[in-house]
């Protein structure tokens, strides 16, 4: 069966016990990411009557995701079964309040920039859950083909999550949005920590030894990569919007992301089946001149539609990426702390995404439209070429590992 799941399509992963019914359920959950952003923004500037109060709200949310990892460690000493309903329980409550607070009408900025704050800090880890419950639901040699598919699921959630806070905003209040957010928070909390593989307590003794990944120097390399590919994508979107503007269609932007999405999706779903045998640092390093050699095609052309598909082509890398990334920082952790890692990963991406997006701006603002892009091209390149030096003069050691990524 194992061969078979390795070698055959998707459908076979179903047929694992537990897999379609936790799958699904946290699916459901991680939806709430994309649902969230608009639901809050638009509740908070109505609320307000300030756009600036709601933007502050959002930042201070997305500053808030930095206690994700913190959240995972407690999840991998203590249990999916006990933390993920505490920490989503905590979520709910937080969203229903602020949904309260936007139907009695409170104007004042502060209670609102505290709920921004604390929904940021009540949001359970539900993709990092679920990929630590994919390496009991499925055999080591299928588990690149289970990421693939999760990262899949992962990227149709933020692309179709604002559509359905559009759908909701277009029937009813902005806060009818958090509601649902907060639905989905229990069922996903409630369908991983009642799957057959939701992780169990750490013993005593373990717990008091356990440090956290943030020991192995491996694996802080690995969340540097991460963090540059952040900082890639922030540029390459925010190409998108300046060129869209530039041309005097600042819409056709929303058509170039759903383009990258799609390539995305397209991209991760290849991967799965394919399942290329490269090391890790090799994967990341084609990987990353794939996105680079688009970005660079992307910032030469001139028509905004030779651009948007250079960028959709660039898209197929991008899933792909954080597939490598996930099943790098398993073996480079101990398996005691594979939920943490994982938080890691998307967490240093996040800040890559905000120092990248803060840096286009000013590029944007000081040199043109075109000038992000070029930027972005010209780091996923060199990234791809550090990598390649760094793993070729890895190779000239006898006995010695490319920087224990393999």
């Amino acid at each position: 069966m194992s061969g078979t799941l390795v070698a055959g399509g998707y459908a076979h992963l179903f047929r694992r016990p537990g897999v379609a019914r936790t799958f699904v359920l946290a699916l459901a959950g991680r939806l709430t990411y994309g649902v969230l952003p608009l639901s809050l923004l638009f509740t908070v500037q109505h609320a307000t009557g300030s756009f600036s109060t709601a933007a502050t709200a959002m930042a201070l949310n997305g500053l808030a995701s930095l206690s994700m990892p913190l959240k995972s460690r407690a999840i991998d000493r203590y249990g999916q079964r006990l933390v993920l309903p505490l920490i989503a329980a905590a979520m709910v409550a937080v969203l229903v309040l602020a949904a309260a607070m936007a139907h009695a009408r409170i104007a004042t900025p502060l209670p609102w920039l505290v709920a921004g704050l604390t929904v940021g800090l009540a949001s359970p880890p539900l993709g990092s859950s679920m990929r630590a419950q994919w390496r009991t639901l499925v055999p080591e040699e299928a588990i690149g083909k289970a990421y693939s598919l999760d990262a899949v699921g992962e990227e149709t959630l933020y692309l179709i999550g604002p559509m359905i806070a559009a759908g909701i905003m277009a029937f009813a209040p902005a806060y009818a949005g958090l509601l649902i957010c907060a639905a989905f928070v229990v069922v996903g909390a409630a369908g991983l920590a009642a799957s057959p593989a939701a992780s169990a307590p750490l013993a005593l003794e373990q717990q008091r030894i356990a440090r956290g990944p943030l020991r192995h120097v491996a694996f802080l390399r690995l969340l540097l990569v991460m963090g540059a590919v952040g900082a890639v994508s922030a540029t390459i979107y925010t190409a998108t919007a300046a060129r869209a503007l530039a041309a005097g269609h600042p819409s056709w932007a929303g058509l170039a992301d759903a383009g990258i999405a799609v390539g995305s999706v397209a991209g991760g779903l290849l991967w799965g089946r394919l399942q290329p045998a490269w090391s890790a640092w090799r994967s990341l390093c084609r990987l990353l001149a794939v996105i680079g050699a688009a970005a660079l095609m992307a910032s030469a052309a001139t028509p905004f539609l030779l651009f948007a598909v250079a960028l959709a082509v660039g898209g197929l890398a991008i899933s792909p990426i954080y597939v490598v990334a996930y099943q790098a920082s398993d073996r480079l952790v101990d398996a005691a702390e594979v939920t943490e890692a994982s938080t890691w990963v998307n967490t240093a991406t996040n800040l890559g995404v905000s120092l990248g997006g803060a840096g286009s701006g000013i590029l944007v603002g000081h040199v043109g439209a075109r000038a992000p892009g070029w930027a972005g091209a010209v780091l996923a390149l060199a990234l791809a070429c550090a990598i390649a030096l760094v793993q070729g003069r890895a190779r000239t050691r006898p006995g010695r590992r490319a920087n224990g990524l393999r």
